[in-house]
């Protein structure tokens, strides 16, 4: 699993609610084999990001993961037409919008380690 800030932009709702639940998670960081429930967002994660780069017609190759079913194929298709449907809407406005996928933010500025 890649490396993750201590104050992560996914996780900020916890702890800008409970600031000590960022140490306290730090216990439970990469034990050996991690959770299977990390592991299957993870897969879906990767095929989400496969399935929007190809509606934007930009390279990719399929992930493989143990993980794939039906339900994750499906709910990747919903995220995909979601994230379209604001990417129709953003071409209302400019012409050719930037669209990152996956991005890792750099906000150190306001918290250390973001």
């Amino acid at each position: 699993m890649g490396k993750h800030a201590l104050l992560s932009a996914s996780s900020s709702k916890r702890w800008l609610s409970c600031t000590p639940s960022a140490r306290l998670e730090e216990q439970f960081r990469d034990e050996p084999g991690g959770s299977v429930y990390a592991e299957e967002g993870t897969a879906a994660h990767a095929l989400a990001e496969h399935k929007l780069k190809k509606a934007l017609k930009r390279r990719s190759k399929r992930p493989v993961s143990d993980y794939h079913c039906d339900e994750m194929e499906e709910c990747t298709d919903g995220y995909v037409a979601f994230a379209m449907e604001q990417v129709e809407l953003a071409r209302q406005e400019c012409k050719d919008p930037i669209v990152l996928i996956e991005q890792r933010l750099d906000y150190s500025a306001y918290v250390p380690e973001g």
